[in-house]
């Protein structure tokens, strides 16, 4: 493809997307917050419906990061024929797969319940016994999801496959509104918004000349990519199953304590993924093909601008949130059934869930280098290890109620961070990691401004949710873009590469 890509430009593009499904997803957090509270009600459904979102989208996850350089060598080596073979196949394979295991979750929803949710009182099991058998075939209209969405990114589809979240969100909101606080028919509709999303992608298929998938082969690419799916899922869905552990670690701590740290890890995947993932999603295709190429320059090449990207955005993410995660919190959440307890302790989780961003970075980013070459074993052992550190760090830090669950996701997170990064240099070379360390001690600059903005409004003893927190958060955003403008660090967005 002798073409020029601009990432930063694909980039912005995407998240602009991402940022929208992701503001409905920030109403629809609202609806729901304001109708349940941190309640014992909420606690079930947090609990309960984050094993599709967290666990089901891990897997979804892993199958699309199988399948794309998979696809992407069929799309260059083979006829459409093959492409369309190995597609359905796939397609059949796991729609087949996922349909016997949502039967048998169905069947024993009773001990899914228990296992997921230890702490919820005996007098609600009945709720959580129905919420599990109503999610269960989430699995099925995820898997297929995310495996359409694969293919959209390989042809270029970058801005529908961020969209498809949006009617998802919606439906939500409406049923929320429509419904209030029925908490089986939210159900219902959660499971029926995951198989919308599916839908509104097949027209594409069509347009690409993809086959639904009829039958069942044995063997071939598609039974490889399959095999390849449990290391795959295991390296990828380390923040995610740690959310998952710190919810049932959480139903020990008293009412409400699961939904405020779903609360808080909600808000920051949701700000976080509108960067990271967008990141991801219009990187992998061509991280595939230059591993096809072997051309290892352009991976170092990419991944450098990537990073720098990223520290652009999540820096002063960072930083913003540790001065004013509690007005964040309240502005998001606080009405209805969410009280100003509820913002002390869901802004705890926010907080600390917040510095674990390097390792979902790292995730997000080396993971799909080590795909990409078809080492899917490093990312899943390493994940495994800090996964352990998780679970030892919430058994010692429960004592700290929230703040100590939370924390120990952040450390496991970094650690990951820092096993990967030493990976990634050992098997592509000299990644660049000079040019992006040096890239950020410049953004020290622009950072600094934005700290002075927010020091000078605090010295002046601001008061109000203006005066104190919305104008200083404007301006110092402003301040950074002007400095980091003349600093010529903006630049990075701008960059064109050869693909």
């Amino acid at each position: 493809m002798n073409q020029e890509a601009k990432t930063g430009k694909t980039f912005i593009g995407v998240s602009a997307i991402i940022f929208l499904s992701k503001l409905l997803g920030f109403a629809r957090d609202i609806f729901f917050a304001g109708v349940f509270g941190t309640t014992v009600i909420a606690d079930i459904f947090q609990v309960i419906f984050s094993f599709p979102s967290l666990l089901f989208s891990s897997i979804g996850t892993a199958l699309s990061s199988v399948n794309i350089p998979n696809l992407t060598w069929f799309t260059s080596a083979k006829t459409r024929e093959e492409r369309n073979q190995y597609m359905s196949n796939l397609m059949a394979h796991v729609t087949v797969w996922s349909t016997i295991v949502t039967v048998v979750g169905i069947i024993f929803a009773p001990t899914i319940s228990s296992l997921i949710a230890p702490g919820v009182s005996s007098s609600v099991d009945h709720f959580a016994i129905t919420l599990t058998r109503i999610m269960m075939p989430t699995l099925i209209f995820v898997n297929l999801t995310y495996l359409t969405a694969g293919i959209l990114q390989v042809h270029g589809y970058f801005m529908r496959s961020a969209a498809i979240s949006i009617p998802f969100n919606l439906l939500i909101i409406l049923a929320l509104y429509l419904r209030g606080d029925d908490i089986v028919i939210l159900s219902y509709v959660t499971t029926i918004g995951w198989l919308l999303q599916f839908l509104v992608q097949v027209p594409v298929l069509k347009r690409e000349k993809y086959a639904l998938p009829r039958f069942i082969r044995h063997g071939g690419q598609a039974f490889v990519s399959l095999r390849q799916l449990v290391p795959v899922l295991l390296g990828n869905s380390l923040l995610q199953l740690c959310l998952i552990l710190d919810r049932t670690f959480a139903t020990h701590l008293g009412e409400g304590s699961a939904a405020a740290l779903s609360f808080g890890g909600n808000l920051f995947v949701t700000i976080t993924s509108v960067f990271i993932v967008a990141m991801s999603t219009v990187v992998f295709p061509r991280l595939s093909k230059y591993c096809l190429d072997e051309d290892f320059d352009s991976i170092r090449a990419l991944l450098a601008t990537i990073f720098k990207i990223l520290l652009f955005i999540l820096v002063p993410y960072l930083i913003l949130v540790v001065i004013y995660n509690q007005e964040i919190i309240s502005l998001v959440y606080e009405r209805g059934a969410f009280t100003s307890e509820s913002t002390r302790v869901t802004s705890q989780a926010f907080l600390f869930y917040s510095f674990a961003v390097i390792g979902y970075a790292c995730q997000e980013i080396f993971n799909r280098v080590f795909y990409a070459l078809k080492k899917f074993q490093l990312p899943m052992i390493v994940s495994l290890v800090c996964l352990a550190v998780n679970i030892a760090g919430n058994q010692l830090l429960v004592g700290y109620g929230i703040a100590g669950v939370s924390i120990s996701t952040a450390v496991a997170l970094l650690l990951y961070a820092i096993i990967m990064f030493v990976l990634v240099h050992k098997n592509i070379g000299g990644f660049a990691y000079r040019e992006v360390l040096i890239y950020a001690l410049k953004l020290l600059i622009p950072v600094a401004g934005m700290l002075g903005v927010v020091i000078g409004f605090k010295y002046l003893g601001a008061a109000g949710l203006i005066m104190a927190f919305l104008l200083p958060l404007m301006l110092s955003g402003l301040v950074y873009l002007a400095l980091a403008y003349i600093c010529q660090l903006i630049q990075v967005f701008t960059k064109k590469e050869v693909v």
